[in-house]
């Protein structure tokens, strides 16, 4: 998929990044390497955080993951959902310290240096030093900068082979050879190839996608009704 068709599908999804629901938090958090079950209290916990950090100004994250009901990694990942929906502004979390709290003027002039070559174009490191006439070398440490200070929502900043994985293209990339399953077992979100089976990654149950199966189905529904008339 070449980077215009990467941008057409990014303004189609830009309303939806405004918008939350549990399925996507869970296709983030898997992003991520995190599993997260189905929650009856999921929106309660989202609004609450909201309203602790946007509207009472609370910072510390031991009390807004108590206030909202989460465990406290559970409420990390939640406010980096948040922010990565652009439902909450350029906060920075320190899990070490356990606060969260707006970036300086000085982060907030470095992170907007970068949002474009990130959010819209979904740029290479080469690629974002080509345009700001720096050196990669120097790009990946002010990324790795901002990245530590968890200042860039929806991107893996790999430190190994220094590269950026962007979430929503490879959600895209996903979905354009996979599908998601819901484990009957344990309720855990799996990518599955159309038509194949693996075991879910969480307990080991054989997920199937029936994505062919049911489309047969419904193609001999509606060639016996055509019939049966």
């Amino acid at each position: 998929m070449d980077l215009e068709k990467i941008i057409d599908i990014l303004d189609n999804d830009y309303e939806e990044n405004f918008t939350y629901n549990q399925w996507s938090y869970q296709r983030f958090a898997n992003f991520y390497h995190q599993y997260e079950q189905s929650d009856e209290e999921f929106n309660h916990k989202i609004e609450k955080i909201k309203n602790l950090i946007l509207d009472l100004g609370i910072t510390d994250l031991h009390d807004i993951a108590e206030q909202s009901g989460c465990a406290y990694d559970e409420c990390i990942l939640k406010i980096s959902y948040l922010k990565n929906k652009r439902i909450i502004g350029d906060y920075y979390i320190d899990s070490a310290a356990g606060i969260v709290a707006l970036c300086s003027e000085e982060d907030q002039k470095l992170l907007k240096k970068y949002q474009k070559s990130i959010y819209r174009f979904h740029r290479s490191i080469e690629e974002m030093a080509e345009a700001l006439s720096m050196t990669p070398e120097q790009v990946f440490s002010e990324l790795e900068y901002l990245d530590n200070k968890k200042l860039l929502n929806g991107i893996i900043l790999d430190k190994v082979d220094k590269r950026i994985i962007y979430y929503t293209v490879e959600k895209h990339l996903k979905e354009k050879y996979l599908v998601t399953v819901s484990c009957e077992n344990c309720g855990a979100l799996n990518d599955v190839k159309v038509g194949s089976k693996v075991r879910c990654e969480y307990c080991d149950t054989i997920i199937q996608d029936k994505t062919i199966e049911n489309a047969v189905i419904k193609i001999r529904e509606k060639y016996n009704k055509k019939n049966s008339e």
